[in-house]
């Protein structure tokens, strides 16, 4: 029993991680502060931000025997809303997320739907969220209970918050503080960027930027290795927790607009 029990655990921990890199490790950007937002430039002053091109991304981890495979896809939907969609799976448990929102003139990610679904590990959860930014609030629905919740501008969903860094790394920011609508609850997560490195990968050796996730407490490490020639793509993720363990996650393969990632 206590076998299962401590497998049980380290799988959530694992898929924990993997949820975390679903939008490529990835938050809000300057606007999600709450500070009082300063007027824009005008349409001649302002330059074009760069956004992530769609993408698939297939993903693996294993620790002390378990594995894990976590896919994550970035595409336009008909009506020209965007959609993140992250599935992990193991033998013990299924998670899914999915992210619809807008991107702002500033390249910024407007949520209007997030999704969380998990079966296995002994109970099931589904929780909903919709964002009504005509006044500042979302509906969360966790297990068919709603509430209402306000948010500050630009705070972003649970999913979403990674593809902004994604973002903002592309667009040269580099080092940024996002609110996250997590839990029924306003989060803070805070990045920088430590700097280059490459990395041999199943993919080939790829030029990636080092990110460093900022806690006060430090007990827990979560570092980030971001492809700088692929729209900033997650490629490694490695975290320590606070009993010592260690889980990593690495890219297996994935297309970028439809063009196979490969190294050097």
């Amino acid at each position: 029993m206590a076998s299962s029990l401590r497998r049980t655990s380290s799988l959530r921990n694992l898929l924990g991680l993997c949820l975390f890199i679903a939008g490529s490790l990835v938050t809000p950007s300057v606007l999600a502060d709450n500070k009082p937002v300063k007027p824009e430039p005008s349409k001649s002053q302002q330059a074009k931000p760069e956004l992530p091109h769609p993408f698939h991304a297939i993903y693996t981890a294993e620790y002390s025997g378990l594995s894990v495979e976590a896919t994550r896809t970035l595409k336009a939907l008909d009506d020209g809303t965007m959609e993140l969609r992250f599935i992990a799976k193991s033998w013990l448990a299924t998670i899914e997320e999915v992210s619809q929102f807008d991107w702002s003139p500033q390249g910024h990610l407007i949520p209007k739907y997030y999704l969380y679904n998990r079966s296995g590990l002994g109970y099931d959860r589904k929780a909903i969220l919709n964002f009504d930014w005509a006044t500042n609030k979302v509906v969360n629905n966790v297990q068919d209970k709603p509430w209402t919740m306000s948010l500050p501008d630009g705070a972003l969903d649970k999913l979403g918050y990674q593809l902004q860094l994604r973002t903002d790394m592309l667009n040269k920011k580099y080092k940024v503080s996002y609110k996250v609508a997590d839990g029924g609850r306003l989060k803070t997560y805070d990045f920088e960027v430590q700097g280059q490195e490459m990395l041999d990968t199943p993919l080939g050796k790829l030029k990636t930027t080092r990110v460093k996730r900022i806690r006060d407490d430090n007990e827990r490490v979560t570092i980030l290795w971001l492809a700088n020639d692929w729209d900033h793509m997650l490629v490694r993720i490695q975290q320590r927790e606070e009993d010592g363990k260690h889980y990593e996650i690495n890219l297996a393969s994935a297309e970028l607009n439809g063009v196979p990632v490969k190294g050097l």
